[in-house]
C-alpha cells in the first residue's frame, strides 16, 4: 500500500508541471438583471484551473472547466514553468450548459512560443485514459489552484462512488479527494500516469464528496470542437420509461426486462430507428439493461451504469444496434447516433450570445432556459406559464424587462408575457417581430400575447437590438 502511495506521489509531481491556472476577466453570468435585460453585464474576475492535454500533434491546447470559460472576456494562464508570467489564451469552444462541464483552449501563437522560451523545462502534456473506466476504491491524485493558491495543490483520495447520467445529464465520478473552489478544470490522474477525469465540483455543506467529469467525456468535447462543431452528445430521441412485472401480459413479455418507450421524437435517433412507443429497449450494441435501464452483466456489476450513459459515449454518426420486443418478438434494428432534435426552447447562458429587441418600453427575447429560472425571482405565476411550452418546438418571445414612463408601462404589461402576433400574423422570432415593426405602414401595430392579452404601441422610433452582432 505505502509503495503504491508513493508511485502516484512520483507520478502526480511530475504531471502537476502540466497543471496551470487559468485567470479569467468577463461578465458574471448569475445575475439575474443581465437575464431579463441583456444590454446590462456585470464584469468580474475568476480563476481557475486546466492542463496541457496530449492529443495526436497538438500544441498549447488545455482543457478546464467550461464554467471557468463561459463568458470570459480575456483568459490568461500561469504555469509553474514560467515563475508569476502571464500568458493569453484563446477559448477554442466549451460546452455551454456544463453538461459535461468542460472547454476547450490554447495559447495564441505567439504566446506559445513566448511560454516554450521562457519555460524552466518542456511542456507536459496529460494524457486521458480511455477504455474501462476505474474502480470503486482506486486511488487517485487531485491537482489544482484551490482558492486562488499561486502554486499547484495536490489532494489524495479515491474514486468512492458513481452518478449516473440522465436524459439532461452525463455521468460523474465521486471522489474523497478535496476538491476546492479555484480546483475546477485541474486534473484527477491516476497510477497508470493517466487523467481519469476533469475536477468539476464539490458538494456544499458534505464532507470529502467531489465530482469529477470522466477522461472519456472530455476526449469526445476535444474531438468536436477541434471541428469547430459545438459539442454534443448521442441521445435517445426520445422518453423512456421503466418496466415492471404488471407490463407482462400487455407487452408479451416473459419477463420485465428494458425499458419501455413512451415517446418517440421526431428526426430523433429512435425515430430513425424505426422504434415505436410502446416498444420495449433491450440492448443497445449488446449492451443489455434491466427494467430501471441499468447495465446487466460484468461493467454493471459495481456501479449503475444506464442507458444514457451507454448512448451518449457512441460517437454521434455511428451506426448504432438496437435490440427490442414489440408484441412478444424479439427485433434487431439499427441507426446512426445521433443528437436530439432542437427544441424551440433552448438553453442559452453564454451572455454574448443572446439576442433581444428594445421596443416601445420593453425588452423582447427569445425564451430560454435561463429567462424562466430568472423569472421566478419576480412572478412565480409567469414561470408556470413559461414552463407550460417548455416542449414546443417552434421559439417563443418573452417579455422580459418594462421600462418605467414608457408605453408598455401605461399599459401594464407584466414580464413574462409571450407575444405570438404581430398585426396578427404569427411571429416566432426577433427577426420577424423586428421586420413586422418596419412593414408597418401606419404609425402603430397591435401585439398579442400567448393568453389573448393585447397591446396598441405607436411606432413613434425604430427599435433597438443587437440583432446585427450575429449577422
Amino acid at each position: 500500500m505505502t509503495k503504491t502511495k508513493r508511485k502516484l506521489t512520483e507520478i502526480a509531481r511530475q504531471m502537476m508541471s502540466g497543471v496551470v491556472q487559468v485567470h479569467v476577466e468577463g461578465f458574471i453570468e448569475e445575475d439575474i438583471q443581465s437575464v431579463l435585460n441583456p444590454s446590462i453585464k456585470i464584469p468580474g474576475n475568476w480563476s481557475g484551473s486546466g492542463f496541457f492535454v496530449k492529443y495526436k500533434d497538438l500544441e498549447g491546447y488545455m482543457v478546464t472547466n467550461a464554467h471557468v470559460a463561459r463568458n470570459a472576456v480575456k483568459v490568461e494562464i500561469s504555469s509553474m514553468l514560467t515563475s508569476e508570467e502571464r500568458f493569453e489564451a484563446e477559448v477554442i469552444g466549451l460546452v455551454k450548459q456544463l453538461e459535461p462541464d468542460v472547454a476547450l483552449i490554447k495559447l495564441t501563437d505567439e504566446e506559445l512560443i513566448r511560454f516554450k522560451k521562457i519555460a524552466i523545462q518542456p511542456i507536459e502534456y496529460l494524457e486521458l485514459s480511455e477504455g474501462i473506466s476505474p474502480s470503486r476504491g482506486e486511488a487517485i491524485k487531485a491537482i489544482g489552484y484551490p482558492l486562488g493558491m499561486i502554486e499547484p495543490n495536490i489532494t489524495g483520495g479515491e474514486i468512492t462512488n458513481f452518478i449516473s447520467g440522465s436524459e439532461f445529464t452525463t455521468e460523474r465520478f465521486v471522489t474523497n479527494a478535496a476538491i476546492n473552489p479555484g480546483n475546477s478544470g485541474g486534473p484527477s490522474i491516476n497510477e497508470d500516469g493517466k487523467v481519469v477525469g476533469l475536477n468539476t465540483a464539490v458538494m456544499i455543506d458534505a464532507e470529502n464528496i467531489g465530482f469529477i467529469t470522466p477522461a472519456g467525456f472530455v476526449k469526445i468535447i476535444i474531438e468536436n470542437l477541434l471541428l469547430l462543431n459545438e459539442p454534443h452528445f448521442a441521445d435517445i430521441g426520445g422518453k423512456l420509461q421503466k418496466n415492471a412485472e404488471n407490463f407482462n401480459p400487455f407487452l408479451k413479455q416473459s419477463q420485465a426486462k428494458g425499458v419501455i418507450v413512451s415517446k418517440v421524437l421526431k428526426d430523433g435517433f429512435l425515430a430513425a430507428a424505426k422504434i415505436q412507443p410502446r416498444d420495449v429497449i433491450l440492448s443497445i450494441n449488446k449492451v443489455a439493461f434491466d427494467r430501471h435501464g441499468i447495465v446487466i452483466g460484468k461493467e454493471g456489476l459495481y456501479r449503475h451504469k444506464n442507458i444514457y450513459d451507454v448512448m451518449k459515449l457512441v460517437p454521434i454518426g455511428e451506426s448504432t444496434n438496437i435490440t427490442y420486443l414489440r408484441n412478444g418478438k424479439i427485433h434487431h434494428t439499427k441507426a446512426p447516433a445521433m443528437r436530439n432534435p432542437k427544441k424551440g426552447i433552448i438553453s442559452n447562458p453564454i451572455l454574448n450570445e443572446r439576442k433581444y429587441l428594445e421596443v416601445f418600453g420593453m425588452v423582447i427575447q427569445p425564451l430560454s432556459i435561463e429567462i424562466i429560472q430568472a423569472i421566478q425571482e419576480v412572478d412565480s405565476y409567469a414561470q408556470i406559464e413559461l414552463l407550460k411550452t417548455i416542449d414546443e418546438d417552434n421559439p417563443k418571445l418573452v417579455v422580459t424587462h418594462i421600462y418605467q414612463g414608457t408605453q408598455a408601462d401605461e399599459m401594464e404589461w407584466p414580464l413574462g408575457e409571450m407575444i405570438i402576433k404581430a398585426n396578427d400574423q404569427e411571429v416566432h422570432t426577433l427577426e420577424e417581430l423586428q421586420k413586422a415593426i418596419k412593414k408597418c405602414k401606419s404609425d402603430s401595430i397591435l401585439l398579442e400575447c400567448r393568453n389573448g392579452i393585447i397591446g396598441y404601441f405607436q411606432i413613434d422610433e425604430a427599435p433597438k437590438s443587437n440583432l446585427d452582432e450575429f449577422s
